[in-house]
């Protein structure tokens, strides 16, 4: 049983059904890219404006117990307004990213004070009041702080290497491009980007248990510049049929740790574009990598050896609610997806591991985008069950 990647102008060569079906699903996939493709020039912009607006300071976060010191050069201010950072370079509100850095560092629990830093009055005074006690008794240590504008997004290691995100994720897309790819969709929050590619040509995967796939192979790239995740690439996949997404396995797991930053960050510059050439030499090589025949030929077998591999669904998803993988209303959503059985949902056949990470990625399409690209990624790791010679 082989895979074949099919090409939409060897018309001579396919069945009119064949042919059929390869027109509707490339048209499908076509206007929902020309449907992103507001959203991805968004992100792309976003990325730059942002990148401008980015400042990072050194700072002494605590103080010296050993000199029996108790006045800590950052303090912190609740109230009306959103949780506040004062340092001597200004005062800055801060993200909810940077309050859970914040807590970890000070040995408070994250969700208790993200809760009321987000609160009322009250809760926002007591929230500053418990940095301050907590600061007041912590060791001091040097932080990265990372702003965008008046708002801290980051506290993070002195040993946090700095990346240029822009030069990256644009040496992704180049070398994807080069490859034959498009982007197919890409999303930037406060802490984090991603951005997908396919190649335009769909692959058809003939599977024992779940009739005939029809994939979009490309690859996902990702990154945080704010201590939300490292500098990640991953397979990506992409149902024709239902549009349902899953990412594979990171091939490329890049901590952003690196010496200690100076005092001067102007003198670590040299650093910043060395660190960040090295990452764009990667990138490229990885991105070839993820668009090689081997690779697409190998995704194809997994999903034939997927389909294979039969399960009991209901205790799949059991195991998946117990773990905090999936939510109690995402499980039961997923269970409903697999009653109904609908193609269009990329679920048919029988019950298999494959279509139990259809049913998982097809509720990921009624989710928040960054949700949706979590369960892309839970959903992909179940593939790992698949084992091939």
């Amino acid at each position: 049983m082989e895979a074949t990647i099919m090409n939409p102008t060897a018309s001579a060569q396919a069945t009119a059904l064949q042919q059929g079906l390869n027109d509707v699903v490339i048209n499908k996939v076509q206007r929902m890219i020309d449907g992103k493709a507001v959203g991805v020039q968004a992100t792309m912009q976003r990325l730059l404006d942002e990148g401008k607006l980015q400042q990072d300071y050194i700072a002494p976060l605590g103080v010296n117990l050993r000199r029996k010191e108790h006045n800590p050069v950052i303090t912190f201010t609740g109230g009306d307004t959103p949780l506040t950072m004062n340092m001597p370079d200004g005062q800055f509100s801060l993200h909810d990213n940077a309050i859970g850095q914040l807590a970890d560092r000070m040995g408070v629990p994250q969700r208790y004070l993200r809760t009321l830093a987000s609160g009322d009055v009250w809760s926002k005074q007591l929230a500053a009041h418990v940095l301050n006690e907590h600061s007041s008794w912590t060791e001091r240590s040097r932080v990265l702080v990372r702003a965008v504008g008046t708002q801290v997004r980051a506290v993070l290691s002195d040993s946090y290497r700095r990346l240029d995100s822009v030069q990256i994720l644009t040496a992704f897309v180049e070398e994807a491009a080069g490859q034959g790819a498009v982007i197919a969709d890409a999303l930037m929050t406060d802490t984090k980007i991603w951005a997908e590619t396919i190649l335009p040509q769909p692959i058809i995967v003939p599977t024992r248990n779940n009739g005939n796939v029809v994939i979009f192979a490309g690859a996902r790239f990702s990154t945080s510049d704010y201590g939300n995740g490292s500098v990640d690439m991953r397979a990506f996949l992409l149902n024709g049929a239902c549009l349902n997404g899953m990412v594979r396995e990171s091939v490329m797991k890049q901590v952003h740790l690196g010496s200690k930053l100076p005092d001067n960050l102007a003198l670590s510059q040299r650093t910043y574009e060395l660190d960040t050439q090295t990452t764009t030499s990667a990138i490229r090589d990885l991105t070839r990598g993820l668009f090689s025949r081997d690779t697409l030929e190998r995704k194809a077998y997994e999903i034939q050896g997927a389909s294979e591999i039969e399960v009991d669904l209901d205790r799949e998803i059991t195991r998946l609610t117990k773990s905090g993988s999936l939510l109690k209303s995402e499980g039961e959503e997923v269970e409903k997806i697999l009653m109904r059985n609908d193609p269009e949902d990329g679920v048919q056949g029988a019950a298999t591991l494959w279509k139990l990470t259809q049913a998982i990625t097809a509720h990921a399409r009624d989710l928040t985008p960054e949700r949706s690209r979590e369960l892309h990624e839970i959903s992909g790791n179940l593939m790992n069950r698949v084992k091939l010679n």
